[in-house]
């Protein structure tokens, strides 16, 4: 059975993050690029995952189509090691986040499964005094379009 829109989708997004690279041009290397997981996640930071959204809002399309904007999260995760890097958490956070957004827009439709994929905010950093880790969220909507009778293909 082929994979739904909204799951291709899910993948090109993960695909985008797993080529923030030191190598590939950005200040960054992320370890590992996951997709939630009931039990937690498993990989040192600096990482992301990918959070399905708490909605996917549709509206009826011309010619029995269903045009669909899902809501996507990408909670980013980083480790301040003032022994190895001298900036500031809030300098390490915010060039993790320039990286992921340059990694998202390189490719708006996602592969053409999607119409555009559009920021939408950036969460305030979440920093705890003496926690090595922090993090925020990217949330992001990604507008898509599928026939009504199957969510596998677009149009």
């Amino acid at each position: 059975m082929a994979d739904s829109l909204r799951e291709l989708i899910m993948q090109d997004l993960q695909t985008s993050l797993q080529a923030v690279t030191v190598e590939n041009g950005y200040s960054h290397t992320l370890t590992a690029v996951e997709r939630l997981l009931q039990r937690g996640q498993s990989s040192q930071p600096p990482m992301a995952y990918l959070l399905e959204g708490d909605d996917d809002i549709v509206t009826e399309g011309p010619n029995h189509l269903v045009t669909r904007n899902l809501s996507v999260g990408v909670v980013l995760v980083v480790r301040q090691d003032e022994s190895e890097d001298a900036r500031s958490a809030s300098e390490a956070m915010n060039a993790l986040v320039a990286d992921c957004q340059k990694a998202i827009q390189q490719d708006p439709q996602r592969g053409g499964f999607a119409i555009d994929t559009n920021e939408q905010s950036i969460s305030a950093v979440q920093i705890e005094e003496g926690m090595p880790e922090l993090s925020c969220t990217l949330a992001y909507r990604v507008n898509y379009r599928h026939r009504r009778d199957d969510a596998t293909a677009a149009v």
